[in-house]
């Protein structure tokens, strides 16, 4: 009996474990859009949103409170410091500005979003 309840104890801590383990591959921000930005062909208006990552797919979604408003594969690119605050990386296409990535301040990553373009600037 010792044994079974050990043995449920350990797999309850693993279980628990693995979960907080899950919830870590996700990067979440509240981000400012200063103008518009297009996402995946989606344009999302200037103003506050939030920004979700999900390693495990490889999608960048952007929210205004629970409606999904666009998503874009992506991917992390490796940064050497800590970045002081959040970047918005676009690039200006047939007078749009296009994202090509956030830096999400406190974080040593970048999420850049899956294009050709390889040219970006923060966004002024």
């Amino acid at each position: 009996m010792k044994k079974l309840i050990s043995l449920g104890m350990v797999l309850a801590a693993t279980i628990l474990f693995s979960n907080t383990l899950a919830f870590a591959s996700n990067k979440d921000k509240k981000v400012e859009f200063t103008r518009d930005v297009i996402v995946n062909g989606t344009e999302v208006k200037k103003g506050k949103y939030q920004v979700k990552f999900d390693d495990k797919t490889n999608e960048m979604t952007v929210w205004h409170g629970d409606k999904l408003i666009a998503k874009a594969n992506a991917h992390i690119g490796s940064r050497k410091t800590k970045a002081i605050s959040t970047e918005i990386l676009v690039v200006k296409q047939n007078n749009n500005s296009v994202l090509k990535g956030i830096i999400l301040e406190g974080d040593e990553e970048t999420i850049l979003v899956n294009t050709e373009t390889v040219n970006v600037s923060p966004q002024q």
